[in-house]
């Protein structure tokens, strides 16, 4: 997703908007917390928090936390793309198939590192670069498989690689999830042109093609 600037998005600043989106892209994440990364008071927040919600951005819904109910909110996959937003230029189709390349690169030497608590099973490309007849873009989307690696004790597995890390972390969810979060990462290797996405496509499209496929005998 490219977002061009002096655009507002859902009447937001676009840069204001992104950072909404990447501070609950990952799991549902509180208000509070969300005010405490955009750096705004928590009235602020949920204020704008509604905005992106009546654009389609974002969703919400009351969950417990210290025993009282509180709005947490996730990214739709509209908001998924804006948290990937970016405000560069468009590039040609030889760039962008060049950094697709370096993304197949990085997910093989991934998979080849036993130390990793998941595995990138699966990468699709869809959006515009499927479309042979368009030659300049503002992302490349792409549809990525997660799956631990761990058939059992998973979630402890990717806790204590959490733990090996040595980074500081908001909670206990962000420690749970941090592997598949350092995978994503590794994957767009900071490019604002890559556009990861997890979520299940299946309501929003059915043109994918797979580009990466982890074969059985590459699990070691």
């Amino acid at each position: 997703m490219r977002v061009q600037r002096g655009v507002t998005v859902a009447g937001i600043e676009p840069g204001v908007a992104r950072a909404l989106a990447r501070a609950c892209l990952v799991d549902w994440t509180r208000t509070e917390y969300i005010a405490h990364v955009v750096k705004v008071d928590v009235a602020e927040a949920d204020r704008l928090l509604h905005q992106l919600e009546s654009g389609g951005y974002v969703t919400h819904q009351s969950l417990e936390y210290d025993g009282e109910p509180e709005a947490w909110w996730n990214t739709t996959l509209l908001g998924s793309g804006l948290a990937g937003a970016s405000f560069l230029k468009p590039i040609n189709r030889a760039k962008a198939e060049a950094l697709l390349a370096g993304v197949l690169d990085r997910a093989a030497s991934y998979n080849s590192d036993p130390g990793k608590p998941v595995w990138i099973e699966r990468i699709s490309l869809f959006g515009s670069l499927l479309d042979q007849g368009a030659t300049d873009f503002g992302d490349i989307d792409l549809h990525v498989v997660l799956e631990d690696r761990a058939e059992h004790d998973a979630a402890e597995a990717a806790l204590a690689y959490a733990r090996a890390s040595g980074r500081t972390f908001q909670s206990w969810i962000d420690r749970l999830f941090w592997a598949k979060t350092e995978a994503k990462q590794i994957l767009r290797n900071r490019s604002g042109y890559l556009s990861i996405h997890t979520e299940d496509l299946n309501d929003v499209t059915d043109r994918m093609r797979v580009v990466y496929e982890l074969e059985r005998a590459d699990r070691g």
